[in-house]
């Protein structure tokens, strides 16, 4: 048996995904030489006949105008792998759904959404809330411009979130907003401190196939609230608010990425408000990633 992740940049969601399940397995006794461990990160195009091939996949280039290079040239190698492999671990329905509306091909597959590692189930000292406020949003991310956390930031100008506090992870730009706190990129071990003091989620990226932010979010207990289109709307599921702030994405076609859609500020208030009023979230124990290994390591046997 071959297993293989797809290759991204090592501060990207999927290769941090690889490295987690990677350790995970091990706990649960299985080996990986040296070079199958190289082989989790990377996408070789090798196909070894007489073995059962697995290859989980990420999503795809959707970027129309082409910003992090050609999209359907950086689409051909994952399209090779795909219509070679035995298996597909898809992320996401959404994405299972991408893969064959470009190719009109399906293939053997399972569905795995990520997880992460059983410290951010814990419950335990948060970080200090901004002072001043009643209530604290929280959004955490890689950011580009299609995560969407300038259309979250005009959002908190809205007078009935005046009271409420707007804290972004990741190292955003400095934000002059009184209701508005950027802070510098969080330790991973760290994070669940501060995921703990907020009272709430959002995470409006356009076409996200499954955030592991999300997931951590989910994990420490946070509802969220989040646009309905990709594949953040099937983590979310009754634990959150999923919110139509765009058009329907039509499965098999490019889009200006970078450029999303315009979207109406009052409905994603009207969210949060929603959001907020939400209990906290028990019992997502489908997002434990010794959990998540279990149903990877069901494909492998």
């Amino acid at each position: 048996m071959n297993f293989f992740i797809s290759k991204h940049e090592s501060n990207q969601g999927p290769f941090i995904f690889a490295k987690r399940l990677k350790n995970a397995l091990e706990l649960k006794g299985l080996e990986f030489s040296k070079d199958s461990i190289n082989r989790l990160n990377i996408i070789t195009g090798r196909y070894e006949k007489g073995s059962n091939n697995i290859l989980r996949l990420d999503g795809l280039y959707l970027d129309s105008k082409g910003k992090l290079g050609d999209s359907n040239k950086k689409n051909k190698p994952i399209f090779k792998c795909y219509d070679a492999f035995d298996h597909i671990v898809f992320q996401s329905v959404y994405a299972k759904k991408v893969y064959e509306a470009f190719t009109g091909i399906k293939k053997n597959n399972s569905i795995i959404h990520n997880g992460v590692c059983d410290h951010f189930f814990k419950e335990i000292d948060p970080v200090g809330k901004p002072e001043g406020f009643d209530k604290v949003v929280i959004a955490s991310s890689n950011w580009r411009r299609h995560k969407r956390i300038e259309e979250c930031i005009n959002a908190f100008k809205d007078p009935r979130l005046k009271n409420v506090a707007l804290v972004i992870l990741g190292g955003y730009k400095n934000v002059k907003q009184q209701n508005v706190f950027s802070l510098p990129k969080i330790p991973y071990n760290d994070l669940p401190k501060y995921y703990q003091m907020a009272d709430a989620m959002i995470h409006l990226c356009w076409l996200d196939c499954c955030p592991n932010t999300v997931v951590e979010g989910l994990a420490s207990g946070l509802p969220v609230v989040c646009s309905h289109n990709g594949g953040t709307p099937e983590l979310v599921k009754d634990n959150g608010v999923i919110l139509k702030i765009e058009e329907d994405y039509e499965y098999g076609t490019m889009v200006d990425l970078y450029h999303p859609p315009k979207v109406d500020y009052n409905i994603i208030t009207k969210g949060i408000l929603k959001v907020l009023d939400m209990p906290k979230v028990e019992g997502r124990e489908d997002l434990k990633m010794s959990n998540v290994a279990d149903k990877y390591k069901k494909i492998f046997i």
